[in-house]
């Protein structure tokens, strides 16, 4: 199982990621903006990738991802089963998180390094 540990490894690997809360529950953040955070029991975490990756992964593997939506009309990202996913895929998705959210320059410069 993913733990806070690991998914805190994964997102301040990144540039400038800072972790802070999201509704008192840990989360992470690029440039003021929510990339990733885990739901009450930690069971679950939500991360914010595209519409159509999390489109993707729930069509691949419906037991472990689900969309989230908010009032069923703003998409907000793909919330992921902590004790199924893989560490490998996991990282994947925080990673793919950043790049929806970090600034393009910031992006660039990770890719060009």
């Amino acid at each position: 199982m993913i733990s806070l540990a690991d998914l805190r490894g994964y997102a301040t690997a990144l540039p400038d990621v800072v972790e802070q809360t999201h509704f008192r529950l840990p989360g992470f953040r690029v440039a003021d903006r929510l990339l990733a955070h885990l739901e009450k029991g930690d069971a679950h975490a939500i991360v914010c990738v595209g519409h159509a990756e999390a489109g993707a992964a729930v069509a691949d593997q419906p037991d472990v991802y689900q969309e989230v939506w908010r009032n069923g009309r703003i998409f907000v990202g793909l919330r992921v089963d902590l004790a199924r996913v893989t560490e490998e895929r996991m990282r994947e998705l925080v990673e793919q998180a950043w790049r929806n959210r970090a600034p393009k320059r910031l992006v660039a410069e990770y890719d060009n390094r």
